[in-house]
């Protein structure tokens, strides 16, 4: 199912690479960190309307949350109730209280695929910083703790602009944001260092975005208010 997309993707990776070592970038293991750079960029280049369509969906969330909280004050003895009081303001106000995690489930499909496009290229001699083989895993376990934490740090500030966290069916956001971190350092344990290097750029190109698009706009409406 995913084999074509596995292809599309191998010969863009194939013709970035060659395309950093025609411009004189020889050394195998930085020529191919930066073609997976440049890879990551494309990719969130492409989600980058989905992140602005989730920013507005959060902006509009917390708009309604103070109408949320006196909901669930009125329905405090009737959890029921409240839920489904909630999920109708929701509605009514065409929000998704699960819209920070949006982008990370898009991605599965594109890191599922790169994983069958890393694993079909096997270059010895690709090292880079402290990894041995870029398309080994890593062994001293450092960039699995870094998937975790820029996953976390990702989600958090994806989902910082929806005020009070609130629950949610028993989970709140920030559990959510946890337990997404945990998953995918433990799946990065076994991935190879190439893949693992495409979502840790990933996240830290996330926080720049998130940055110019929620927290300084944020920031400056503060101080217009002030």
């Amino acid at each position: 199912m995913l084999q074509p997309i596995v292809n599309f993707l191998t010969n863009i990776f194939t013709a970035l690479h060659s395309f950093v070592v025609n411009i004189g970038i020889t050394h195998v293991g930085t020529s191919y960190v930066l073609a997976i750079f440049i890879l990551t960029l494309i990719v969130r280049l492409i989600l980058l309307p989905l992140n602005i369509k989730q920013i507005r969906s959060q902006a509009k969330m917390q708009e309604v949350q103070p109408i949320v909280q006196e909901m669930q004050k009125k329905y405090k003895n009737d959890p029921q109730k409240a839920q489904m009081e909630m999920m109708k303001i929701y509605k009514e106000n065409n929000v998704s209280p699960f819209s920070g995690c949006l982008p990370l489930l898009i991605q599965m499909p594109i890191l599922f695929a790169l994983y069958g496009v890393f694993t079909s290229i096997n270059v010895q001699g690709a090292s880079f910083l402290w990894i041995p083989n870029l398309y080994s895993k890593d062994p001293f376990y450092i960039l699995p703790i870094l998937s975790a934490a820029t996953t976390y740090l990702s989600s958090y500030l994806t989902t910082k602009t929806t005020a009070n966290t609130s629950q949610q069916g028993g989970m709140n956001m920030g559990s959510m944001n946890i337990g997404m971190s945990l998953m995918m350092g433990f799946m990065a344990l076994n991935f190879r260092s190439a893949l693992v290097l495409y979502w840790i750029m990933g996240n830290l190109i996330q926080l720049v975005q998130t940055y110019f698009l929620v927290i300084r706009p944020a920031n400056k409406k503060k101080a217009l208010a002030s």
